[in-house]
């Protein structure tokens, strides 16, 4: 009679690390929270040095933007200023009452004159061309608080904005008359010059200047008191 064989179940590998739960736990690596810390302190001062250089970008072209703009009212007041005083004591009767001794139009003395003083200069300019001077004919430019003014009548004085103080504000204008004797005429060219800032930014400045030569030439007899002394 054959007696029972007891059978005993294999007994478990033991793993290669020795330890009955395996390896998982023991050999397992991460970052430890000092690192973590270190990583996002390394985030943090690339984020904000690009940041800065973002918004010193937009500062730069914000600036620009605004430069493009103070040069082109400036310019453009200039060049309105320059149209007109190019005609200065311009008469549609010079042909008959302009002469190389004399000059008896409205347009050579009294109103009509060319006079510059201090930062304002005042002509007179025979818009209709019928060789009398109108009240709307009285021309001139100044500055006023700021902003650069037009004349546009002669009694009572009436003066216009030609520039805005809350986007261009003006903050100097000279004028230079040159004179030139060519024989019994006088031949004249003005030099003008503006300045103007940034209203919100003082030290954003712009100087544009420009001569104007004058095309309608006045008797050098008498000799104009805007030429100063005669030579």
């Amino acid at each position: 009679m054959n007696c029972p064989v007891d059978r005993l179940s294999p007994l478990p590998r033991p793993h290669r690390c020795g330890h009955p739960q395996g390896c998982t736990r023991l050999g397992q690596k991460g970052e430890t929270l000092v690192g973590l810390l270190v990583g996002m302190g390394l985030g943090l001062v690339v984020l904000a040095a690009a940041s800065q250089m973002l918004a010193q970008q937009l500062q730069g072209h914000r600036w620009a933007l605004q430069d493009i703009h103070l040069h082109h009212d400036l310019r453009a007041a200039l060049d309105t200023l320059a149209q007109e005083l190019r005609q200065a004591q311009g008469s549609g009767q010079a042909w008959r009452l302009r002469s190389a001794k004399q000059c008896e139009d409205a347009f050579c003395g009294g109103a009509g004159a060319l006079v510059i003083q201090d930062q304002r200069i005042d002509f007179g300019r025979d818009r209709n061309q019928n060789g009398l001077l109108d009240n709307n004919e009285c021309t001139g430019f100044r500055l006023r608080d700021q902003e650069l003014q037009v004349r546009t009548a002669c009694v009572p004085e009436v003066w216009t904005d030609l520039t805005d103080a809350g986007s261009l504000k003006m903050i100097g204008l000279t004028w230079q008359l040159h004179c030139e004797l060519r024989g019994p005429w006088l031949a004249r060219w003005v030099t003008v010059q503006l300045s103007a800032e940034w209203p919100r930014d003082p030290s954003r400045q712009l100087r544009l200047s420009q001569t104007v030569a004058l095309r309608n030439d006045v008797t050098a007899s008498p000799w104009p008191t805007a030429c100063g002394a005669a030579p």
